[in-house]
């Protein structure tokens, strides 16, 4: 209920709309938000009779944000990054078996994903390289593992190695990632709607088998770039959070993309000494 009103913070819903789209029978909802709104995680309108986030929110965020110094910083290098290049920045992180958004700067651009504060993709191939290219073998190849018999096209060990070469992974725009992108955007109305998740399930099948992560980059040839993401690494070594560039305009040169994903891999690398975090070789 709480990653629902995340991905909506601008709305307001009616306790039959949060029981519909979140699949709860109304009691239950009913149950939820009472407790939600006397914590005060959630808000409920006198007259209109409608929730949303509650103040408490904030302080649970504060309190993430002193444990996690490099989301703060990072979503001032998000805001920094947007106007410099005038591009969308969003940050993201990976959270159990998903990546999620935890913030964004600059205006949506039409050939952009919709990004949404909240919104999660699911951490399977090839999702989620720039997160997978310093973990260990064993994450790795879990990693590589969920697509085992889908067959994909491409050599995914090769796009981990090309991510790692140039600290930042480059990832190219195509139909089935817009496709994917809608569906998504959808998912954060309908969560529990196990048509549209079945959809995404072969959307990101599809796109495992496309050339959607780049592994080498070719001064040959021009690039409809999708997104470029760089990570701010941790104690360990492995990538915390990550910033990612999006709205590109198509045709992109090689040295176009090089020149942006060097400025954010740099922006990355700041804050992985600002706090203290351990840059691998």
């Amino acid at each position: 209920m709480l990653n629902f009103f995340a991905a909506h913070p601008a709305e307001e819903f009616t306790l039959s709309d949060i029981a519909g789209r979140l699949d709860i029978n109304l009691a239950s909802a009913h149950a939820l938000l009472a407790v939600l709104v006397d914590a005060g995680y959630a808000s409920r309108h006198p007259r209109l009779r409608t929730f949303t986030l509650g103040p408490s929110v904030v302080a649970l965020g504060t309190a993430a944000l002193e444990r996690h110094p490099a989301i703060d910083l990072a979503r001032d290098a998000a805001r920094d990054l947007s106007a410099d290049l005038d591009l969308e920045v969003a940050v993201t992180a990976v959270a159990g078996d998903d990546i999620v958004f935890l913030a964004r700067a600059g205006s949506h651009r039409a050939r952009g994903i919709a990004v949404h504060v909240g919104q999660r993709v699911p951490l399977v191939p090839p999702l989620g390289a720039v997160f997978m290219a310093w973990a260990d073998e064993q994450r790795i190849g879990d990693w590589l593992a969920t697509v085992a018999g889908s067959g994909p096209r491409v050599d995914l060990a090769a796009v981990l190695t090309g991510v790692r070469a140039r600290g930042y992974s480059v990832a190219l725009e195509l139909d089935v990632r817009r496709g994917l992108g809608d569906a998504l955007t959808h998912l954060a109305d309908a969560p529990f709607d196990a048509g549209l998740r079945g959809t995404i399930d072969d959307l990101v099948i599809e796109l495992g088998r496309s050339e959607y992560q780049v592994a080498d980059l070719d001064s040959r040839r021009t690039y409809d770039v999708s997104m470029i993401a760089a990570p701010v690494f941790g104690h360990d070594g492995e990538p915390v959070v990550a910033l990612t560039l999006l709205g590109f305009e198509p045709g992109q040169t090689l040295a176009r993309v090089c020149a942006h994903g060097e400025r954010l891999r740099d922006a990355a690398l700041v804050i992985t000494k600002q706090t203290k975090g351990h840059i691998p070789r």
